[in-house]
């Protein structure tokens, strides 16, 4: 469409180039005609009439151009109207794998829609880009394919929404392949709809060899321990509460202080006596 659009605007510049020209050939050879002998002599009135004949025909071309240039330019801007508004409906779907907050060795899958408008019809296909390790790509395949949005989609995905779930842990995944886990480098295609039902496509990578030489201090996320805590601390509430879990207490009572009393007094004794030995 894009060249058939260039041709005829090629052939419009150049039919209105020859139009343009017309007048000046035509007032060059009035100038050399008039020079050559035996010249057909014009009265005044004919030459005025000539002139402006040919004025308006200039005048009528160059109003031809300007309605081109108009036209032109209120594609252009239409053009650009429809791209803005299909900017705003156009989705943006992408996909990771990222450390659980419970542990630095679990894995989360996450599927994300950063566009502004909603994905629908959303599918994934998965591709082995590094040979030597498709024992490893198999065996991540399983895991993936465990998860129903992986293996058949996800039919609607709106804007910002965030899906995500455990997958796999790395230790399981080391113990299985050892150090050949962390070469492991996969392709992930991912397709996709507007509301419109314009298709777009996107791609991820999983590539294991990024995770080699991180590590961990604090033992996990402050917030997810401080998360887990205030969990297990309104358990604690609701058991007293129901009566359920009933709390320990230490009662301090008269027989304990007498008790304390005559410790008191056997240690004062016991160090007069230490006292007396020694002088």
């Amino acid at each position: 469409m894009s060249k058939v659009s260039e041709i005829k605007g090629r052939w419009i510049v150049g039919s209105l180039s020859v139009l343009l020209m017309l007048p000046v050939v035509f007032i060059i050879g009035l100038v050399v005609g008039i020079n050559i002998e035996d010249a057909i002599s014009l009265s005044q009135d004919t030459m005025s009439s000539w002139v402006s004949a040919f004025a308006t025909v200039t005048i009528a071309v160059l109003t031809i151009v300007l309605a081109k240039e108009t036209w032109a330019l209120r594609l252009i801007q239409l053009s650009q109207i429809e791209q803005i508004r299909k900017d705003t409906i156009k989705p943006s779907v992408n996909l990771f794998l990222k450390s659980s907050p419970a542990a630095f060795n679990f894995i989360n899958l996450h599927v994300v829609n950063n566009g502004p408008g909603t994905a629908q019809n959303i599918r994934f296909r998965f591709i082995n880009a590094s040979p030597d390790t498709k024992d490893v790509f198999d065996y991540l395949l399983t895991e993936l394919t465990k998860l129903v949005i992986m293996k058949k989609g996800i039919s609607s995905l709106s804007s910002g929404e965030h899906r995500t779930s455990y997958v796999f842990s790395f230790i399981d995944l080391h113990k299985k392949f050892g150090e050949k886990a962390l070469e492991c480098i996969t392709e992930v295609d991912i397709t996709f709809e507007d509301t419109e039902g314009t298709k777009y496509q996107t791609r991820s990578f999983f590539n294991f060899a990024e995770y080699k030489g991180i590590t961990e201090l604090g033992g996990g996320d402050p917030l997810y321990k401080i998360s887990s805590q205030l969990e297990k601390i309104q358990k604690e509430v609701g058991h007293f509460a129901s009566g359920f879990k009933k709390l320990k207490t230490d009662v301090y009572t008269s027989a304990d202080r007498e008790k304390e009393r005559e410790e008191l007094e056997r240690q004062w004794a016991e160090q007069q006596r230490i006292d007396n030995e020694s002088s």
